[in-house]
């Protein structure tokens, strides 16, 4: 029988921190996202930050550190950053998610990215991803020629772009920068991104910011942020940045300099840093969902995560369920068309609304994808 309680991140003791990362390294994944330090980090720079922790005879059972919001509602700690996140258990647990949800007084969680260590989706979710990871297994030049000899004619470009990159603009090297200044610069690219690409800004809330440059100095204990710079000539055009933790590097943010986009910048960074990962420190390059068209060319593992809302047992859920059947059945009569752009608008405001914390913010986003959508619906 199971008991829980659901605690502030700064009552968390040292026996249930030591436990928690016992199981999140029991995944084999190793992720600075499932460790008790990224929620602590996150808990910093947000005040809705709670750990949900639960018991047996046996000790600590299970954790899930999440976003808890009005209504009971939750979303995963560090939610839209946590590119991977999973209610953390024992190997002898057996519990169905939406029942632990209920022990927590949760009605509801929506999950974008959660790690189950099945390929089958729990009830109320379905795949997605896999999140695409470049592992080192032996040495920097066995992984570089593993992946090579999958895509020979794509790194045979790589190595043509980076002799005309050094030729035009000199040496290229690849660094673990320290300096702010790279970590502003890099985030006001990513903005600058956003906003040409109409997707929203997900830097834009003060807590994001703010958790960006809490990594950054390193308070965020065995959880650091990470800055890989490439530069050329000593200029820097193109950089990734995230968190790392015991090897592994999740990159939250990448872009490059437009005015070298003819080199490829940003695929010669991630070149670069798997040719160097011992020497930088790193086991695992962790690239998440997405962008499935250059990542393959890096990836020789994928995890399997899963995404989708979960209703804790009860009639409120009957209603919700009722209630989301009712919609879709509404957005049918509009035609495929328009039931893809309604699709995406929810997609659009779930991102909105994971990241932005006050109704002002939420509204602002909302009505810019709206606009976006109904101006360039294929966008």
């Amino acid at each position: 029988m199971l008991q829980c309680e659901t605690i502030t991140p700064d009552r968390l003791e040292p026996q249930d921190r030591a436990a928690w990362i016992a199981m999140a390294e029991a995944t084999g994944l190793a992720s600075p996202l499932l460790h008790p330090d990224f929620a602590i980090a996150v808990s910093q720079v947000r005040d809705d930050v709670r750990i949900t922790l639960y018991r047996d005879r046996c000790g600590l059972a299970g954790v899930f550190a999440h976003h808890r919001r009005p209504g009971g509602f939750a979303r995963p700690v560090g939610a839209n950053f946590s590119d991977m996140h999973a209610i953390l258990t024992r190997d002898d647990i057996d519990v169905p998610v939406d029942a632990l949800l209920g022990m927590a007084g949760l009605s509801r969680a929506r999950f974008a990215a959660v790690f189950t260590g099945s390929e089958t989706s729990p009830d109320g979710m379905e795949p997605v991803g896999p999140s695409q990871a470049t592992v080192l297994q032996t040495t920097a030049e066995a992984l570089f020629e593993e992946l090579r000899a999958d895509n020979p004619k794509r790194f045979k470009d790589f190595r043509r772009r980076l002799r005309r990159l050094e030729e035009d603009h000199g040496t290229v090297t690849l660094e673990i920068s320290h300096d702010v200044v790279d970590l502003v610069r890099l985030m006001g690219w990513k903005r600058e991104q956003f906003r040409a690409t109409g997707k929203h800004d997900v830097l834009a809330p003060k807590w994001a910011s703010r958790l960006m440059h809490t990594l950054f100095e390193g308070k965020g204990g065995a959880v650091k942020g990470r800055l890989f710079v490439l530069r050329a000539g000593g200029r820097v055009i193109a950089a990734e940045y995230g968190p790392e933790a015991h090897g592994t590097f999740h990159p939250w943010l990448a872009t490059y300099d437009p005015e070298m986009s003819p080199y490829s910048p940003g695929h010669l960074l991630v070149c670069r840093l798997i040719e160097t990962m011992p020497a930088m420190g790193l086991t695992r390059y962790e690239m998440g969902t997405g962008h499935e068209d250059y990542k393959k060319y890096f990836t020789n593992h994928v995890t399997h995560l899963h995404a989708g809302m979960v209703r804790a047992p009860g009639m409120a859920s009957l209603v919700r369920d009722t209630a989301l059947a009712t919609l879709d059945a509404a957005t049918a009569l509009g035609g495929q068309k328009a039931r893809a752009v309604a699709e995406r608008l929810h997609r659009r405001i779930d991102q909105i609304a994971s990241v932005e914390t006050s109704m002002t913010g939420r509204l602002a986003g909302v009505t810019r994808a709206a606009t976006q959508l109904l101006v360039s619906p294929g966008r």
